[in-house]
């Protein structure tokens, strides 16, 4: 404390030697342009090196995952249609036509018995598991022949099966139908 007042006491005694000069022209803009540039410089010194390092780590991390979650989707969507788009095409007729088939039977509703239901469902759920098994097989050996014929044979025997089962379903309708007609 002793030191400032002492240099207080220096500046009011030889205030009129400090106000004779007049900085030179442009001493202020220099002066709050080094403020300003000191000030963004610090702003980014402030931040802890570990934390900047903790963000880099980070965003290394998200890009991976990022990067792994885009692979894997590629790699679930291979199918035919990742061949050609002549096999695209008959991969989207044949998807299409399953699906309408899928529908149809919905709007038919349940089964006479909750096992006939059951027993569907189970032999669709091995079909489409042998299905991702082929797409295994293509990601393997996209060129093999035989891998693509199979999954075109698979795409035809649950469209056969479907059409099979929706006749059937239709003809027991029909039947109970003309039952219900028969017996009024």
């Amino acid at each position: 404390m002793k030191e400032l007042e002492e240099l207080e006491e220096f500046l009011r005694e030889h205030k009129d030697q400090f106000d004779d000069y007049e900085p030179q022209d442009g001493h202020f803009e220099n002066f709050l342009e080094r403020i300003n540039h000191q000030k963004k410089r610090n702003l980014f010194e402030s931040i802890p090196n570990f934390l900047k390092v903790a963000v880099i780590i980070t965003f290394v991390i998200f890009s991976g995952l990022i990067g792994y979650q885009i692979r894997n989707m590629q790699a679930d969507d291979l199918g035919l249609g990742a061949i050609s788009p002549e096999y695209q095409e008959v991969e989207s007729f044949y998807t299409a036509n399953i699906n309408n088939q899928l529908s149809m039977l919905k709007q038919f509703g349940s089964f006479n018995k909750e096992q006939h239901q059951s027993i569907l469902n189970e032999e669709l759920k091995d079909m489409d598991e042998r299905y991702s098994q082929l797409k295994k097989e293509l990601e393997l050996h996209p060129d093999d022949d035989r891998v693509i014929q199979a999954m075109i044979e698979y795409y035809q025997v649950k469209t056969n099966i479907l059409n099979r089962i929706i006749e059937q379903l239709y003809q027991i309708k029909k039947q109970n139908r003309n039952n219900l007609n028969t017996a009024v």
